[in-house]
């Protein structure tokens, strides 16, 4: 029997789960062993685990989101979508109605609620759904509602098929050694054989699949936060407005191409080692997921001097972009004491290593470093190659 899930009623009960969890983060801050704050949950007649579980993800989700409270199990937490990600792209779709196919504990769904006429959020799990509740509560989210079932059964699809859009955030194997579309759960092509062609979808995938296991006709975004890469967005159907677009958050900023990715394309650019000029460029990563970096640096006459899906880096005149943070080029030198005199002579008191070390060393060889620096400004040394690069930090 199909059941649905409203706002919470009871208050006691909302309080006194509050009460237990609050006992378990007390605990944690003052350092007890989860075997003696399990105890003592029980003895207080709380849900020991539940309490204990949801404590610890409320930490681990500090700085996440701007309410605080939330709900969340390691399986949720781990699932959720940051807010910054939430509300980019409930600033993108507006005015719509969309069933959130696996919203797990339902932040998504809550963020698209603040855009949109209706909102429906699905999970198999009751707890989660539960959880989503809670948390719809606490963000006063108010056009939106929840269902505990499965995404591809009949009823579901019966009832979840009269909206708009349909988003799905699929579950994905930790470790996979080639992530696919076929390995989700749900798999998004299973998703729209049960929904249908015709309908309009938004898939929230793996960044690290390959473009060549996308559809052609499907758009692809990627999405950095603060120059980092962290989601993977396709919209299918007359959502589509590019073929690859990438975005870079807080500033929200984009940049895209029409043109369709063929089979077998890379980031097919040329790589100038031996040009350097006043300024190196940490390229924002959504440029490297999305096949950009050649439109890119036509557009904003950047000269790549590394490319990599760890790091890229580009050089030209001073450039301000959302898409790059800049360094001034102070020095160049096979010597590293050599770059290391030229940082103290230019005032620079902090350097930040951008270059790879073994595991366990940066804060040796930083401090190694530093110890014969003097002054106020903060400083990166990079490595090319077999030359070093002494940088000030551009703010």
């Amino acid at each position: 029997m199909l059941r649905w899930v409203y706002f919470v009623r009871n208050i006691t009960l909302l309080v006194n789960i509050e009460k237990c969890i609050e006992h378990a983060l007390e605990m944690i801050r003052r350092g007890y062993r989860k075997g003696r704050i399990i105890a003592t949950l029980e003895e207080k007649g709380c849900d020991a685990e539940e309490s204990y579980e949801v404590a610890r993800c409320r930490i681990n989700a500090k700085g996440k989101f701007s309410v605080e409270g939330l709900f969340f199990d390691r399986y949720g937490l781990r699932y959720s979508t940051p807010e910054i990600i939430g509300r980019y792209r409930a600033k993108r779709i507006r005015g719509r109605s969309i069933a959130d196919l696996s919203c797990g504990v339902g932040l998504q769904a809550i963020f698209y609620s603040f855009t949109n006429r209706e909102v429906l959020g699905i999970d198999i799990s009751e707890r989660r759904i539960r959880y989503a509740e809670l948390n719809a509560r606490a963000y006063g989210a108010k056009n939106i509602r929840f269902i505990v079932g499965d995404c591809l059964s009949d009823e579901i699809v019966r009832i979840a098929g009269d909206y708009e859009i349909l988003f799905s955030d699929p579950a994905r194997k930790e470790s996979e050694e080639e992530r696919k579309l076929e390995t989700l759960l749900p798999p998004p092509p299973k998703i729209i054989e049960r929904y249908g062609t015709d309908k309009n979808y938004v898939f929230d995938l793996p960044p690290q699949i390959s473009l060549d296991k996308i559809p052609g006709n499907w758009e692809k975004e990627f999405i950095s936060v603060e120059g980092r890469i962290t989601r993977f967005t396709v919209y299918v159907g007359d959502i589509k407005v590019h073929d690859r677009v990438a975005v870079s958050l807080p500033s929200g900023a984009s940049f895209w191409s029409d043109a369709p990715l063929g089979r077998g394309y890379y980031n097919n650019i040329e790589i100038k080692s031996d040009v350097l000029r006043d300024f190196i460029y940490v390229i924002d990563e959504s440029l490297y997921y999305a096949h950009l970096l050649r439109e890119f640096a036509e557009a904003r006459g950047v000269t790549y001097i590394q490319v990599g899906r760890r790091r890229t880096l580009g050089t030209g005149d001073l450039l301000r972009d959302p898409f790059l943070r800049p360094f001034r080029v102070l020095c160049t030198s096979p010597s590293l004491d050599d770059v290391t005199k030229c940082l103290r002579d230019n005032g620079i008191g902090k350097v930040t290593l951008r270059f790879r070390v073994p595991p366990g060393d940066y804060w040796k060889i930083r401090g190694e470093i530093e110890k014969n620096l003097r002054g106020e400004k903060k400083g990166s040394i990079f490595r090319l190659g077999d030359m070093w690069v002494g940088t000030e930090n551009v703010t």
